[in-house]
């Protein structure tokens, strides 16, 4: 059997419906134009298996035994691929006719340091932008540029262009460097695994471009609906960490992870005192209370309180919360991995922000202290931090 020019991979887990739409789209993308084949890294779904066969009878299919997560079925999607370039394309994305061969090509010819291609996403009718280009954060989070902005209104962009990551939802790199350099992070299951793995590529002295023409509509939020909210910030939380501790070189971890931690501390405070109504009880003064015990006690002599019961219950909060303790319990295997990456490290981050600027961007409760004195004494040794609002970030979203 003559192997592909690229093997395109699809993970799959709920929505069967809007994976025959892509699969349908991937199809008329290839026929007549690159030899390809489709792989559906199917990840513990309720897909119809007679159906995907009857209606795509040369797609291959690739099962978990679980639901092991975005990262780690695209991990079995390339291991399985015949062909040395891969396409990631997200189960609910319907690529434009020309999309495939124009990533497939873009990567053939780029220069040996180009490890990846990005494509653009936009919105299910093709009107507003979803990822075009992204942006990290000095605490690893990471966003899309002008989210929901009518396409035409974008500024243009040509073929070739540096991007610090490529969004997962539809790129292309290269099987050997993407296997060998560790693909995406499986602990991360789903969320920044594709800016993770862009800012390693940098680290590592390889390039990601864009090819703006490769275009695909993207449904969205399937992934965060199966999480749902809880899982959803937990996932953010840790895998933000985790990217920030394991990729900054040494100069870049000194100026910002105390900053870094400080942030999500003060996070997870503010959101504990002001959307737990349970946790008014850690406010107050044990000692003082031991000391002025109230009038009812005093003149019923009602015993004072030797212990309390403090409920959290807000999802904000408890994602946090339950980040802060997989960060506790991981420390090890993040510490094995940060050495991992600093070992094989060809290029400083102060060449990698110098192209691509990390920004200060206030996002949760207890961000407006990014102002304060308090806070900004951590930032006193970081790089320049450029400010942006997430206003700016999402300019076309609910209008």
């Amino acid at each position: 059997m003559k192997r592909p020019d690229a093997s395109i991979v699809v993970v799959h887990h709920r929505g069967a419906e809007h994976l025959f739409e892509a699969l349908a789209a991937l199809d008329e993308a290839c026929r007549g134009r690159l030899a390809a084949e489709v792989i559906v890294v199917d990840n513990a779904s309720d897909l119809p298996v007679a159906e995907l066969l009857r209606r795509h009878p040369t797609t291959r299919r690739v099962v978990a035994d679980r639901n092991v997560g975005f990262a780690a079925g695209c991990r079995l999607g390339a291991e399985a691929a015949r062909a040395p370039a891969l396409l990631f394309v997200n189960d609910d994305a319907v690529v434009e006719p020309e999309a495939a061969l124009f990533l497939a090509e873009a990567l053939a010819r780029a220069e040996p340091d180009v490890v990846a291609v990005a494509g653009r996403l936009t919105d299910l009718a093709g009107e507003r932008n979803d990822f075009s280009d992204g942006f990290l954060t000095f605490d690893g989070h990471a966003f899309q540029n002008e989210v929901g902005k009518p396409v035409e209104a974008l500024a243009g962009s040509a073929p070739g262009e540096e991007r610090l990551f490529a969004c997962g939802g539809l790129m292309a790199v290269r099987r050997g460097e993407f296997l060998s350099s560790g693909g995406f992070d499986e602990d991360y299951f789903a969320y920044l695994e594709d800016v993770d793995f862009g800012w390693r590529q940098w680290i590592f002295g390889r390039r990601i471009v864009a090819e703006p023409r490769a275009r695909a509509r993207h449904r969205g939020g399937a992934t965060g609906e199966a999480l749902g909210a809880f899982s959803r910030g937990y996932l953010f939380e840790k895998n933000a960490f985790a990217t920030a501790y394991k990729n900054f070189d040494r100069d870049y971890f000194a100026a910002l992870m105390p900053s870094v931690l400080a942030a999500f501390l003060t996070r997870i405070s503010e959101m504990i005192a002001a959307r737990n109504p349970g946790a008014a009880e850690l406010a107050t003064d044990p000692w003082e209370d031991r000391q002025r015990p109230s009038l009812a006690r005093r003149l019923f002599g009602i015993a004072e309180r030797t212990d309390s019961s403090v409920r959290l219950d807000d999802p904000l909060t408890l994602a946090h919360l339950r980040a802060l303790l997989w960060i506790h319990r991981s420390q090890e295997s993040l510490a094995a991995k940060r050495q991992a990456v600093q070992s094989k490290r060809r290029r400083p981050d102060s060449e990698i922000f110098a192209k691509f600027p990390l920004r200060l961007v206030p996002t949760y409760p207890g961000d407006e202290r990014f102002d304060s004195e308090f806070f900004r004494e951590f930032l006193a040794s970081a790089p320049r931090l450029l400010r942006t609002t997430l206003e700016e970030i999402f300019v076309g979203v609910g209008k």
